[in-house]
């Protein structure tokens, strides 16, 4: 049994009998004359006769079968192989992947551009009663008009105006919406269409069984998945960096390829400048690390990258970062016990360092009067207690983004702290200091935690002895877990903790650094600790941002008195402007910056000010360009049966075979070649044997 794609030319079958027609038109009657002479040629001629009339009815049946088999071919008959009711209305959804992976180039072109020809050519395969849906997606789906059905022409819209993007994949996010979609289809007949680059990184963890009756294609790209190279990371090894000093940038290359990479040159840019290069040698699905030294000259914000050479994943080849430098570290210490004015001692020793620092000394019973905003840091120096307002003030502080350094003081009040302090940073003091102190021993300072940003330029000293620190008395402190212990003393117990408060920070001294407690001022290892540890506590000081990421939530947190200029612009890599509102969160302003759809450096402007800038890079899953099979990733996607559309083939041809069965055109198409061979080989004239003349 047959079915006929092109059934109204049946009709033309009728133009078979016109050869019978004129067959029966053409007789001539003859005239019988009897002549008796000529009698044994009479036998003759009825042999000859027979001969003719049976050649010129096989003619006659060859060329009834010629224009049969031609309007056959025409009709275009298909084995009965298509699914039910294949002459009926179609549903289908085309799924267009538009991840970072679809913008690499291939021998042909950009892989995503090839898909967008693909995709219009499977389009061209609907017809007026056919509904079609047509999803772009990457980590999210897209429904550009709508979760609805609708036709060609609108179809062909959408594909005009999608892009490929520089997000990660989800496929099976875009299957389960499809298969809901297809679900509610009115039409029996319901195919999907997938193009994508079939990325093994981007299979989902679980078949979703919404996808029964439904016909599906995998429609073949050129993937070209080898060659690839990418920056998968930069490292600043947790450096406070600051104006003019040196400081080091360690990049991570990888290779996706199975073959080594000879010579992988890579490049660090600083505030779009090219500062260094360096080569290494890549093994076949390994990472080197690359190293970099730069410096800045001057405060502020800075951004870079690490860029590779070309290859067929252009979107992987920089990594990009941004760091911060402020133009000054304003201070503001809240002195109970005298070790305020050391610690002031130890950020401006002299004038020229007044450039850098502006260190300002109250009372506690000041804070209430002082602007904390104002102050990148405050210290409380052993302070015994403060008031209801003064700690409310302080909270507030800490909670929008502010740090505090706190050392304890013989008279602090275990009970204040505890309450207002400890139960945040999990510690407890249980026995204060002694207020007296014997001398007759110490504690020391040690097992320092080097790879934090505060002690890591002191690292050497684990080269060599550690220096000796001393403390003649210390309160007993219960510590918990959920806080991070730069350092302890002998006796066990933690001698400095770092702790968030809010969306700030707290370093707390576990001991009183005045003079006839400890030799800590004293000491050379004073001075920088103190420098380092205000510039970490100052949170936006020598700060670095390394792991922002194409179609992330991004929200930036400014001090309020930074966006009081007006409207507050998002500026792209690409230079479109979006406006953003800010949310008020304690004296800090939260900005939710959208979109962050390409990579690059993006920037927080207040009129001719930038207020912040953050980095994005592309998700790193889309670097490995491995593609899976189509049977393990039909497998993955919950699919009994599918349908391949080669890249070089018509998808006209295979979409046709899998709706009504295979076609054999061609077969009734040669029919009638070789038929018509045959009726021109009988249909020659003979001419007469020289015997017969």
């Amino acid at each position: 049994m047959f079915n006929f794609l092109n059934s109204a030319i049946l009709i033309a079958a009728a133009a078979a009998l016109i050869p019978l027609i004129i067959h029966l038109f053409s007789k001539r009657q003859v005239k019988i004359i009897p002549f008796s002479s000529l009698k044994h040629l009479k036998e003759m001629q009825k042999r000859q006769v027979r001969r003719i009339k049976i050649r010129q009815l096989l003619l006659l049946i060859l060329r009834m079968l010629i224009i049969l088999a031609a309007v056959l071919a025409f009709a275009r008959p298909a084995t009965k192989g298509g699914y039910i009711g294949s002459h009926a209305g179609v549903s289908s959804v085309i799924l267009l992947d538009r991840s970072a992976s679809m913008q690499r180039e291939v021998k042909d072109g950009r892989l995503f551009d090839l898909a967008r020809t693909k995709v219009s050519e499977i389009l061209k395969n609907f017809g007026q009663s056919d509904e079609i849906l047509l999803i772009p997606f990457d980590r999210q789906t897209y429904f550009p008009a709508g979760e609805r059905f609708f036709s060609r022409d609108v179809a062909e819209d959408i594909l005009k105006e999608t892009g490929c993007g520089y997000d990660s994949t989800n496929i099976g996010e875009a299957l389960k919406n499809a298969g809901e979609v297809l679900a509610q289809a009115k039409n029996l007949n319901k195919e999907l269409y997938l193009f994508t680059d079939y990325q093994t990184n981007s299979i989902p963890p679980a078949p979703d069984s919404l996808l029964k009756n439904v016909t599906a294609y995998f429609v073949e790209l050129p993937v070209e998945t080898d060659g690839n190279c990418g920056v998968t990371g930069v490292d600043l090894g947790g450096q406070l960096i600051e104006v003019g000093a040196e400081f080091k940038v360690t990049a991570e290359i990888a290779n996706y390829d199975d073959r080594a990479k000879d010579e992988e040159l890579a490049s660090l840019f600083i505030d779009g400048i090219r500062i260094m290069q360096g080569e290494r040698k890549l093994p076949p699905k390994g990472k080197e690390a690359v190293q970099f030294g730069a410096r800045v000259d001057r405060p502020g914000l800075h951004s870079g990258w690490v860029e590779i050479s070309d290859d067929g994943l252009p979107a992987d080849n920089k990594f990009y970062f941004t760091f911060r430098i402020p133009e000054k570290f304003n201070v503001l210490i809240a002195d109970g016990d005298g070790s305020g004015e050391l610690i002031r001692l130890a950020l401006t020793p002299s004038t020229e360092l007044e450039r850098y620092w502006s260190v300002k000394i109250i009372s506690p019973d000041q804070i209430a009067s002082a602007r904390l905003t104002d102050y990148d840091v405050i210290v409380l120096a052993g302070i015994i207690s403060l008031g209801t307002a003064e700690t409310s003030q302080i909270h507030r502080y800490l909670d929008g983004g502010g740090g505090a350094l706190i050392t304890l003081g013989a008279k602090t009040s275990p009970e204040y702290f505890n309450s207002n302090f400890g139960q945040k940073m999990d510690l407890t003091i249980q026995k204060p200091i002694p207020p007296e102190v014997s001398g007759a021993g110490y504690y020391t300072m040690e097992r320092l935690d080097y790879e934090h940003p505060i002690l890591k330029p002191f690292s050497d000293f684990q080269k060599k002895e550690v220096p000796t620190l001393k403390f003649f008395a210390l309160p007993t402190v219960a510590e918990g877990l959920d806080n991070r212990k730069l350092a302890y003393f002998s006796n066990g117990s933690p001698a400095v903790v770092e702790d968030r408060f809010g969306l700030g920070k707290i370093i707390l001294i576990a001991g009183a650094i005045t003079p006839d407690y400890s030799d800590l001022a004293s000491h050379s290892f004073f001075v920088p600790f103190i420098i380092r540890t205000m510039e970490y506590l100052s949170g936006n000081v020598s700060s670095y941002e390394l792991q922002g990421y194409v179609g992330k939530s991004v929200v930036r947190s400014v001090r309020a008195g930074s966006a009081d200029m007006g409207a507050i612009q998002l500026l792209t890599p690409d230079n479109r402007a979006y406006m953003t509102a800010g949310t008020e969160k304690g004296d800090r302003i939260a900005f939710d910056c959208r979109p962050v759809e390409i990579p690059g450096i993006y920037q927080l402007n207040a009129g001719d000010r930038t207020l912040d800038i953050f980095p994005a890079n592309i998700p790193l899953s889309e670097g490995d360009l491995t593609a899976a099979s189509y049977e393990h990733y039909s497998r993955a996607i919950g699919l009994a049966k599918y349908t391949v559309i080669p890249y070089g083939k018509l998808s006209a041809t295979v979409v046709t075979e899998s709706r009504f069965g295979r076609e054999l055109w061609k077969i009734f198409l040669w029919a009638a070649a070789i038929i018509m061979s045959v009726e021109m080989l009988l249909s020659r004239d003979k001419s007469p044997s020289p015997e017969n003349r």
